[in-house]
Formats: C-alpha cells, structure tokens, sequence
C-alpha cells in the first residue's frame, strides 16, 4: 500500500512559497508530502536567496530528485521578489519578430535554471478572440492566430533550447471568454470549427516543437464535452489531445484550487476525474493530502487502473530524463538581460498621432495624469519616477479615475491651468480576480474637464484594449506594464531609444 501510496502522490504537485519557510509547522506539511511520496512543486511567493535555499532545503529532505515548476511567463520576476530581470508581457512580444521571443525566453530560462526551476508553466498559447477577456489580455501574444503560433512556438524553442521545459496554456484556447477561471468556470462558445481554425493552432505549433508538456484549462467547450471542464475531461485529453493533436508529454491541470474547480468539486474528486480523463499532473489541489486520499481510493476500487498510472509515470520519467537536471549553470549577466528586455520593449511600442508633441521636453510646463485602480499603483509610481528623472521639468503628477470626486477633480482642474500638455497614462493589464477600471465611463469626461483644448497624449502602459474611446492627439501603446515596457515609454517621451 506505501508503494501505492508513493506512486500516485506521485502525480501530485503542491505550492511551496519560501515566504512561509521559517515556518516549522509549513516546513513540517512539505516535508509529510514529500514522505508520501511527493517529488514536484509549483514555486510562489518569496525572494530569489529565499527560494534557492528551500529548494535547496527540499532536494535535501527529498533523498531523491525534486522537479519544480512556476509560472514566470515574463521571468522570474513574476513570482520572486530582490533578483531577477523582468522582461516585457507576451502581446507586447507579439508586436515584434519571433526571434525576439525566442532569446527572451532563453534569457528566462537562464534565469530560472540558476535558481534550480526546471519547467516554465508559459507560454500562454491562448488568443485574444475577445479583447474584454478578463484573464488573459497582454498575457497572449495576439489576436491572430498564426501570430500568436508563431510566438509561441519561438517561446518553446527558446525556453527548451535554455533546458527549462515548456508549457502552452490553457488547451484547447482560453482566449474567447469573459469569465476568470479563478472566480468561476468559462464558457468557451465557438462550435468545433471555429475552434480548430483558430483556438487550436498555437497548442498545435507548440506541439511541432516537441513542447515538453501542456495544461488543460479550466474552461468548458459544449462544442466538445458539454458537461466537463477541459482539465477534467476525458474526451478533450483523450480524444482532442491525445489523439487528434497526437501529443504524448506531460499532461499538467490548471490549478486545481481555482475558483472554476473549488466551487463545484472537491479536491478528491477533482483530482481523480483529472487522473481519469488522463491528466498526469494534479496541479495545485486546494487540499494536498485529500488528493493523494482521493486517488489512493480510486485506485483500490479500480476507478483508476495500473495502465493508467503507468501511462503517467513514463511522461513523468521521461520530462525528468530530458529536463531534471540542473548543472554547471554559467553566471546570469543581469546587464546584458536588461538591455535586451528594454529593446524589446521599445521594439513593441506602436504611436499613432502627432508626433511633433515629442519629445515632451519642448512643452514648458507637463500634466501627468496615472489613471489606476488601487492595484497599479506600483507600475504607475514607478512609471511617474522614470519620467520625473529623465525630463528634469516643472511636471504635475496625479492619480486618478472615474470615480474621482468633484471637489477633487476641480481641484486638479486649478493646479494644472498653467500646463500646455497633458499626458494621461493608462495602467491596466489582466490579473486574477479584478474587475475592470473604476468609473470608466466616467472617465472621458474627466479628461476633457482636465485638459481642455489643450494637447493630450495617452500611454496605453499595459492593456490597448478600450483606449480608442478616449480623445487623444497622439496615441502611445506599450502592450505591456513590467519595468522596461515603462522604461522604454518614458525614453519614447523624452525622444530617445535604447543604445
């Protein structure tokens, strides 16, 4: 029975975070997964000297090779804290050429295999079929699909070629909803066609490439099984997956302790329908040790069979053979990664309009408007500092958005009578349970009571969807938020690009 046990805790892949380590009993919970049998992790929150030390602590525990995986679709960044270059979001790589993507993600890979994390939950393989999707946005690389193809398909080379291995998500296609699978389960309405000629063909690219691996998402295509979310069905992971796309990697869940699954299955009974419907990692479980139950259950009556194990231990074994080891990793040179992620970024940055408003310096007195919700206030403070620096102006910098009141705006409205160019710039991308910008409807008018008749200039510094609704005489978009898409913007204003 322990054998048993060890075999199918085997499939199973918790969270670790290394903001939590010094914690005995967290430490304890691990270390009880890694008795039961346990060799996989998802790595969160903590920062860069932190997480090397606990996966450190955990191989060691471990006696035996541990794989580690983690959401760093735009490095490491995303996940870790003091360390680490992050580069721009995928749409605004999906402005350039493929092969910008394909050394972007080699530089990611370089850094993630210093940190000793084997398997990149990225690409984002999804199109931007609706652009009022809640979740996916400037995680894609676009909104057609032989762009975002090829994108992708240049993130795998890229991220394999550097020894860390890929995953394209979400399959088959998260792109054509308006619903966060973190908070609730997507309808992906397009019939099976549709699917095929558009949703399908990045998953599929990806799969030319020899991905190492690919996650089911937590979406529901009627088109396909009217009754089971892709991550637990079998006749999209069988049948689509398997057999269609003809695909034998590792087959890995979204995170099972998402709204789209926790609301309606527990995580025993997520875990075995995911293993049922021939998925080989059980990502995430809200509840670790009542997975490992769960599929412990299954297995002794027979709901899961001994093939079916075995099916999943060879893609295991053989994601392990081809990406497990991590050695003789050579030093990350952080300068040349930022200089190549702020090129990037400027190579994405489209501006439409009048383009004798910059550089910005021209303009004796600047009004800089950030309109954020509390979410972005980061991005937004890190975006006025660059400029603040690189125009050395008299500038007024405010924060605002539609919900703004009155009293309030009329008393921007004064302090910036003297301002001959206004620059409002807009901080907004796809993240897990957010809605969407407060007082947006409000917002035009806020902005025509600001500025007047006087010039105005927009960033788009995040997503570009929506910003055609706001009067602007020359329109900049980023297609991204991270720091050298905010750096590259600003450089843009000033009238300069990267050397």
């Amino acid at each position: 029975m322990k054998q048993i046990e060890q075999r199918l805790a085997g499939l199973v892949m918790p969270r670790v975070d290394a903001d939590a380590w010094s914690d005995p009993s967290y430490r304890d919970q691990v270390y009880g997964w890694i008795d039961r049998g346990v060799r996989a992790f998802g790595v969160f929150l903590g920062t860069v000297e932190a997480t090397v030390a606990m996966l450190s602590e955990i191989r060691s525990r471990a006696g035996r090779d541990v794989f580690f995986g983690a959401d760093h679709e735009h490095g490491i960044t995303m996940r870790l804290r003091d360390g680490g270059i992050e580069f721009p979001r995928a749409m605004a790589l999906g402005r350039t050429v493929p092969g910008i993507t394909e050394h972007i993600a080699a530089a990611i890979a370089h850094q993630m295999r210093a940190t000793g994390i084997h398997w990149n939950w990225a690409p984002v393989a999804d199109i931007n079929s609706d652009p009022l999707n809640p979740i996916v946005n400037t995680r894609a690389f676009g909104e057609e699909p032989e762009l975002v193809a090829k994108h992708a398909a240049a993130y795998v080379r890229g991220l394999q070629a550097g020894g860390v291995m890929a995953c394209a998500k979400h399959a088959p296609g998260h792109g054509a909803t308006r619903t966060d699978s973190h908070v609730g389960l997507p309808v992906i309405d397009v019939d099976r066609v549709t699917a095929a000629e558009r949703e399908f063909r990045p998953f599929q690219a990806c799969i030319a490439e020899d991905v190492g691996s690919l996650m089911m998402g937590h979406l529901l295509m009627p088109a396909l099984d009217p009754e089971l979310p892709a991550s637990l069905s079998s006749v999209i992971v069988q049948d689509l997956v398997r057999t269609a796309w003809g695909f034998d990697g590792l087959i890995t869940t979204d995170a099972l302790d998402m709204g789209a699954i926790t609301d309606t299955w527990s995580s025993e009974e997520a875990a075995v329908l995911a293993v049922q419907a021939g998925c080989d990692v059980v990502l995430l479980p809200d509840d670790v040790d009542e997975a490992i139950d769960g599929l412990m259950a299954a297995f002794a009556d027979g709901r899961i069979s001994e093939q079916r194990l075995e099916a999943s231990e060879r893609r295991w074994n053989a994601a392990r053979d081809r990406f497990g080891t991590i050695r003789d990793v050579p030093p990350v040179d952080s300068n040349t990664h930022a200089l190549m992620a702020l090129k990037a970024a400027d190579a994405a940055i489209d501006l439409h309009g009048a383009s004798g408003l910059l550089p910005v310096q021209q303009h004796g007195r600047l009004a800089v408007f950030c309109v954020i919700d509390e979410h972005e206030a980061d991005a937004a403070t890190t975006w006025c500092h660059y400029l603040a620096q690189a125009t050395e102006l008299d500038v007024d910098f405010g924060f605002i958005d539609g919900t703004i009141e009155e009293r309030d705006l009329q008393g921007l409205i004064e302090g910036t009578r003297d301002a001959e160019l206004f620059v409002f710039a807009f901080f907004g991308k796809a993240v897990a349970h957010r809605g969407r910008l407060p007082g947006l409807d409000r917002l035009p008018a806020v902005m025509d009571a600001l500025s007047t008749d006087r010039p105005r200039i927009i960033v788009a510094a995040g997503s570009p969807y929506g910003i055609d609704r706001f009067r602007a005489d020359l329109v900049m978009r980023t297609y991204s938020d991270t720091v050298p898409s905010l750096a590259a913007s600003v450089l843009r204003l000033i009238g300069r690009v990267p050397a």
